[in-house]
C-alpha cells in the first residue's frame, strides 16, 4: 500500500477549506465589483428611452428620421479606418455613439413606437440600436487588435516616402 502524500495531512484540513473559502469569497467580490463597474459604464453611455411627445411625427416622417440615422451611422463607421491613429477609433466611435443614442431615443419619442400601427416602426428602429451595437463591438475590436498594426504600417509607409524622399532607395 502506498504512503499518503505529506502535503495532504488531515490535520491541516480545516485550514486549507479556510484557505479555499477566502479564495473563492475574495474572487466572487473581485467579479461582482468588474459586472457592477462594467454596467454603470455602459448605463452611463446608453440613454433612457423616453417618454412619447407631442406633437407625434407622421409614418413618413419617422421613417425619414430613421434613414437618417442610418445614414449618419453609415457615415461614422466608414470613418472608421481613416482615423489616425487606428487605436483612437473606440473611444471617437463611442463620443460619436452618446451623441446618435441621444438623436435615437428623441426620434423614438416623436414617432410614438409604443402604438400599434407602428410596430414596424418599432422593429426598424430596434434594429438601428442593434446594429449600433455591433458597430461599437467592431470599434472596439480594430482599436485594440488591428489599430496598433494598422500604425505601424502608416509609420512604415511614412519612413520609406522619407526614405525615397532623401534619395536612400
Amino acid at each position: 500500500m502506498s504512503e499518503p502524500d505529506p502535503r495532504k495531512d488531515p490535520r491541516y484540513r480545516p485550514f486549507r477549506a479556510a484557505a479555499y473559502g477566502l479564495y473563492i469569497a475574495v474572487v466572487s467580490v473581485f467579479c461582482l465589483f468588474i459586472i457592477v463597474s462594467v454596467t454603470r459604464s455602459v448605463a452611463s453611455m446608453t440613454p433612457e428611452l423616453k417618454p412619447p411627445v407631442e406633437p407625434v411625427l407622421s409614418y413618413r416622417e419617422c421613417l425619414d428620421a430613421a434613414e437618417q440615422l442610418w445614414s449618419q451611422l453609415e457615415a461614422e463607421r466608414e470613418k472608421l479606418v481613416r482615423t489616425t491613429p487606428a487605436r483612437e477609433v473606440d473611444r471617437q466611435w463611442m463620443a460619436f455613439r452618446i451623441q446618435w443614442m441621444g438623436r435615437l431615443r428623441d426620434r423614438e419619442a416623436q414617432c410614438a413606437l409604443g402604438s400599434r400601427d407602428r410596430v414596424d416602426l418599432k422593429e426598424l428602429y430596434h434594429q438601428l440600436e442593434e446594429i449600433q451595437d455591433l458597430y461599437t463591438i467592431h470599434a472596439v475590436q480594430y482599436a485594440g487588435e488591428v489599430g496598433g498594426v494598422v500604425d505601424a504600417l502608416r509609420g512604415a509607409f511614412s519612413a520609406a516616402r522619407k526614405n525615397e524622399a532623401a534619395g536612400r532607395f
